[in-house]
């Protein structure tokens, strides 16, 4: 199985604490007492990112109704009647001919009463719905004061729902009123409808997500012992740059170590084959754990004013070094062939991908063979450097994806 995780940089919106108070929005969202308690709240909500895609389906979606925004999101009763007059269009009438949708983040911040903590309450409820596509590692969201990645929240529904009234009561140690609240809703489909059923507050929600801590294959995981059994906790980075790793099957699957090619598959489904991506003929077949694409939405502006930036993006649940390393680019610059890129691995070594200068317009996709050695660390923090030495030209590097394979050293 191969594991696709979305590392998001946030939206260069930085917001004061009283910048969120004066927006007017209720302070019992849980994403927004989140954002207070940290002081500042920075926003995966550029334009193109999973989160913004999750916002604007829910703008977007017909059925949404203004006690929908006014209540359960929730925003203030201005910006969310303001959301509404402009999917109606000039007519006032929804499903008409001048209907509008959304199709940018900016274009909602841009309607009236809609700022920082409106957006910031949508982005916590399209994430809680499950609108938001998202890595196992994710945060969800935090409710009644109780955090969840994707993964818990997965497990902790999956008992809500599946579990008996006795085992919830009496294993899970939930009380009563809160098991037949649990009980009576099934089925929960997401965490903002399990968070606020009559009678589930924090004491409930730790206890579901307590007693579902062990992880199923591909699930993150922080050590030894949090994995199911058969499992194991890999590739957790050095460097603190992410608590996880992943849990994975390292049991010995017939047909590890033989040759592979384009025309000659891995004997089973549980095996890729490493070395192709670098353009190699023969490759050799591992466990498909051991391969993975990451992907960053930086979002970085690459101003000519700005000689030099940098999009970091968090390596998990490899084995330890790297073989087949693929950078994907998605660039739009006025001026892309005056860019030098350089990829930096977690160790600090670092490989010239494309001397922009010499070799002109960079590919959307380059394959690493040059400069970053098949012996250096994998989990962990990985860098693409954006220089701009002529400082002509400007543009934004939207996203970027590192695929990966790896092996033991």
């Amino acid at each position: 199985m191969r594991y696709t995780v979305r590392m998001k940089t946030k939206f260069p919106l930085f917001v004061s604490l009283s910048a969120l108070i004066g927006c007017g929005a209720p302070t019992a969202t849980d994403g927004l007492q989140e954002a207070i308690a940290l002081g500042t709240q920075t926003q995966a909500l550029a334009t193109g990112t999973p989160a913004a895609e999750g916002v604007l389906s829910f703008l977007n979606d017909y059925y949404i109704s203004f006690n929908e925004l006014d209540v359960q999101v929730p925003l203030n009763a201005q910006a969310a009647q303001a959301l509404i007059d402009f999917r109606e269009g000039p007519d006032g009438v929804l499903r008409t001919g001048d209907d509008r949708r959304f199709v940018s983040i900016e274009q909602v911040d841009a309607v009236p009463y809609v700022g920082p903590a409106a957006l910031a309450a949508l982005e916590a409820y399209a994430k809680g719905t499950g609108r938001v596509e998202l890595p196992v590692d994710g945060h969800v969201g935090t409710f009644q004061g109780v955090s969840f990645n994707m993964a818990e929240a997965r497990r902790a529904i999956h008992a809500a729902n599946t579990e008996s009234a006795s085992t919830l009561e009496n294993v899970f140690a939930i009380p009563q009123a809160a098991v037949q609240s649990l009980v009576a809703a099934r089925p929960i489909l997401h965490m903002i409808q399990l968070s606020r059923l009559t009678s589930v507050d924090a004491l409930t929600l730790n206890q579901l997500k307590s007693n579902t801590q062990l992880g199923a294959e591909g699930d993150p995981c922080t050590g030894p012992g949090l994995c199911q059994p058969g499992l194991v906790c890999e590739g957790r980075p050095g460097d603190g740059s992410s608590p996880y790793g992943r849990c994975v099957d390292t049991a010995y699957l017939a047909g590890n170590g033989d040759v592979c090619s384009r025309f000659m598959a891995c004997p089973s489904e549980g095996l890729i084959c490493i070395g192709l991506a670098s353009g190699w003929v023969e490759g050799y077949c591992a466990p498909a754990w051991m391969g993975a694409s990451f992907i960053e939405y930086s979002d970085l502006r690459l101003q000519s004013t700005n000689p030099l930036v940098t999009a970091p993006l968090t390596v998990v649940g490899l084995a330890t070094v790297p073989m087949d390393i693929n950078v994907e680019l998605d660039i739009v610059h006025t001026a892309p062939h005056r860019l030098v890129l350089t990829l930096e691995d977690p160790g600090g070594e670092t490989a010239l991908l494309w001397d922009g200068p010499n070799e002109g317009t960079p590919p959307s996709r380059i394959v690493v063979t040059r400069g970053i050695p098949r012996d250096g660390s994998i989990n962990g923090r990985w860098k693409l450097h954006v220089a701009n030495p002529s400082g002509v030209g400007s543009g934004t590097l939207r996203s970027w994806t590192l695929k990966l394979t790896s092996r033991y050293d």
